[in-house]
């Protein structure tokens, strides 16, 4: 399933933009990416055993994605202090985003806490990987991969997720997001 992302500012928005703005657009654009990715993995019949579970793969794809971003931020030659900024705003962002949607799905509740949590742990995990632009950066992928099958768990159906994910989610979701981001932050 192919998801339109509209990852161009409008024309009558003019100037430079500010973290914020940056950080908002790409936290929803990243929403959507790892929304698509959770209904494409039940579309290509892997199994959910509940909304927890479909959750925890956003989460994982969520986080997988603001790793890759400050990683371009960085190899941006973005400042310290304006790397900081984004990713303050991306983290924030995002964790409204979570909260907002796990809220309409199990009620009041603090998911932002959690949310963090696994974003700051994940991370921590991924930089101790390889990350470049035009790489097969399958190390990084692998660990994606195995954090979403720890969620699925190891079912007959969902045995092969790890193939789905490091061959073809993760180059899409890359692809997608390294667009996106070079698009956006262009001044």
């Amino acid at each position: 399933m192919a998801i339109r992302i509209k990852n161009k500012w409008s024309k009558t928005a003019k100037g430079k933009k500010s973290a914020d703005d940056i950080a908002s657009a790409l936290s929803y654009i990243s929403w959507k990416i790892a929304l698509d990715r959770a209904r494409q993995l039940h579309g290509d019949d892997y199994e959910y055993n509940s909304d927890h579970q479909r959750v925890t793969v956003i989460v994982e794809y969520m986080s997988f994605q603001i790793h890759i971003i400050d990683r371009l931020l960085y190899l941006s030659s973005s400042s310290d202090e304006n790397r900081l900024s984004i990713m303050n705003a991306l983290g924030s962002q995002s964790a409204r985003i979570m909260q907002d949607n796990c809220e309409d799905l199990f009620g009041q509740g603090d998911y932002k806490k959690g949310y963090i949590n696994t974003l700051n742990l994940r991370s921590t995990e991924y930089s101790e990987y390889s990350f470049g632009k035009k790489e097969n950066n399958y190390s990084i992928y692998r660990h994606l991969a195995k954090k979403i099958q720890d969620a699925m768990g190891l079912s007959q159906t969902n045995k092969w997720i790890m193939d789905q994910i490091v061959d073809i989610d993760a180059k899409d979701i890359c692809k997608k997001i390294i667009e996106t981001f070079e698009s956006i932050t262009k001044e």
